[in-house]
Formats: structure tokens, C-alpha cells, sequence
């Protein structure tokens, strides 16, 4: 029997295109060989959930997510996944978006609670488990604060170190230069440092021979005003004492004789022509003195030449 070539090329693109829609639902993760009920889903942001990725309950594989659709009218992605008949969804099941381990992509895991059994294409309530790296890096972010500002303390005490490296630099720098300076000035002066430390030996020397003089000369002089004191306190009080009290006797004496008009200080405390006598005498010589001043020559004539 002989099959012609458009046969042939009919055939052969028939089973293409089983091979193609086969292939194609394997790609989406719809399992070719058993068949399956598919669930609706809904997601804010399904974190990079992707089509075929796997659906587990207990950490066994029962489906695989057939879609994933934008909403843009929602503002959500809706998610279609196909499970295994054999799975019991109940309206009060959960599918819970989360890591498929610490470095790979996203899974469903399916939670089945006890309830009324969800006929396929059903709505299934959905959640997002917070990733692992999410958890991690909410937990460290108090601590990478505090690492954060301790790295900026960290980083102005290097600043403030090394502005405070500069200024000793700088005052090393003059430190050294004043060395320098003093160094020279004592190199300079070094004779007359040398002329003044003999002169200070000199006159320490000198001090020293005339401490010892005084202290010689003073010894007697001491002694002496020792004797002096102990005179003093040999002398007799009363007789000095009996002296002094007739001294103040006699000049009470003469004190009286010049109250009652005896001898010349008397008379000229108690006699008013003595008074009036020398205060006539006292005003003339002041008038004579006038008359010597106005008219000079009435007393004194004066020539080179002589008197003619």
C-alpha cells in the first residue's frame, strides 16, 4: 500500500501537534498522565512565583501552578493551580505562599483544616509567609542600626583623631623648633652662663665669710645688750620714781611763781603795760620796716662814683 507524501506530511503534522499541546501543558506543570481539578488563588504579590512551580501539602508534591495572571483592574495576580483528584479541598483550607528553601524560588503549600468539601475551580484562601531572608533581615535590622551608629562614631573619632594627629604634628613641629632655638641661645650664652654661675659661686662664697663676721662681731654685742638688760632690771624703781615726783614738785613751783607776777614771765603774764610796751615797740619797727622798703635811699645812699 503505497501513502502518498501529503498522507505522510499530514501525519506526521498531526502528532506535532499532540507532541506540542502535550509538551505545553507539561511545561505549565499539568501532570499529561492523571488528571487533576484546578483551584483559584489570589495574591497581592506572589514574590516571583512562576508557572510549574510546586504545590506541596506535608512536604509532598500533590500539584503545580498552572497560571499566573496579572489583575489589573484589581490591582492583584490571580494564580491557578492543579491538583491531584485524590486532594480534598475544603473551604476552610488554606494555600500559603512561601520560600522553597533559603536560596530557591516559591512554593504553595496547601493546608487542609476540616470543613465542607470545595468543588474544583472554587476560590481557596490564600496567605503570605513571610520569607526566611525577610525574617532575617527584620530581626538583624535593629542590630544594623546600632552596627550603623557605632560605624559613624567609629568614623568621627578617626576624623577627630586624625584633625588631633594634626595639630600634634604641628605642635611637635614648634616643640622642636623651640629646642632648637634654646639650644642655640644656650650655645651662644655659654661663656656668659659660665661667667654668671662663677659670679653666683663667687658671691655665695662671699656671703657665707660675712655671716660668719657678723656672727663674730655679733656675739659681744649680744652679750652685751644682755648685761644692758640685766642692769635695767637691777635699777632701784622707787628712787627713780621719788625723783620724778619731785621734779613734777618744782615746776608746779615755778609754775605758781609765774601765776602771781614773779620774775620776767610773770610780770609779762600779769603786768598789761610790759604788754602794751612791746606791742608799741612790735609797731613801730613794722612801720620802719614799711618806710625802709618804700623809700630805701632816706637810708641807704649808693654810687659808683663816689658821694659828691
Amino acid at each position: 500500500m503505497n501513502i502518498s507524501k501529503e498522507v505522510k506530511v499530514g501525519i506526521l503534522g498531526i502528532i506535532g501537534l499532540v507532541l506540542l499541546y502535550y509538551g505545553f501543558n507539561f511545561l505549565k506543570g499539568t501532570d499529561i498522565f492523571s488528571s487533576t481539578r484546578e483551584y483559584k488563588l489570589t495574591f497581592k504579590d506572589v514574590m516571583g512565583l512562576e508557572v510549574s512551580n510546586t504545590v506541596s501539602y506535608n512536604g509532598v508534591q500533590v500539584g503545580r501552578v498552572a497560571s499566573v495572571t496579572p489583575n489589573y483592574e484589581k490591582d492583584e495576580v490571580d494564580v491557578v493551580v492543579a491538583l491531584k483528584k485524590e486532594v480534598t479541598v475544603t473551604d476552610q483550607s488554606e494555600m500559603i505562599l512561601a520560600d522553597d528553601g533559603l536560596v530557591g524560588g516559591k512554593i504553595l503549600v496547601l493546608k487542609i483544616n476540616p470543613g465542607q468539601p470545595l468543588a474544583a475551580n472554587s476560590l481557596i484562601k490564600s496567605k503570605v509567609q513571610p520569607s526566611l531572608l525577610g525574617s532575617v533581615t527584620e530581626a538583624l535590622d535593629p542590630t544594623m542600626q546600632k552596627v550603623d551608629s557605632l560605624m559613624s562614631n567609629l568614623i568621627s573619632l578617626v576624623v577627630e583623631f586624625k584633625h588631633s594627629g594634626d595639630a600634634l604634628k604641628v605642635l611637635l613641629a614648634s616643640a622642636t623648633q623651640t629646642t632648637t632655638g634654646l639650644n642655640g641661645i644656650v650655645a651662644s650664652n655659654s661663656k656668659n652662663l659660665n661667667t654668671i654661675t662663677g659670679n653666683a659661686a663667687q658671691l655665695t662664697a662671699d656671703l657665707n665669710r660675712v655671716v660668719k663676721d657678723l656672727d663674730t662681731q655679733l656675739k659681744p654685742i649680744l652679750a652685751n645688750a644682755n648685761k644692758f638688760t640685766d642692769s635695767l632690771s637691777t635699777i632701784q624703781l622707787a628712787s627713780t620714781m621719788n625723783k620724778l615726783d619731785a621734779t613734777i614738785g618744782e615746776f608746779q613751783g615755778i609754775v605758781a611763781e609765774i601765776n602771781n607776777g614773779k620774775g620776767t614771765i610773770g610780770k609779762l603774764t600779769s603786768n598789761d603795760s610790759l604788754y602794751t610796751n612791746l606791742n608799741n615797740t612790735a609797731e613801730s619797727l613794722n612801720k620802719l620796716m614799711v618806710d625802709l622798703k618804700e623809700n630805701p635811699k632816706r637810708y641807704v645812699h649808693f654810687s659808683l662814683f663816689g658821694r659828691k
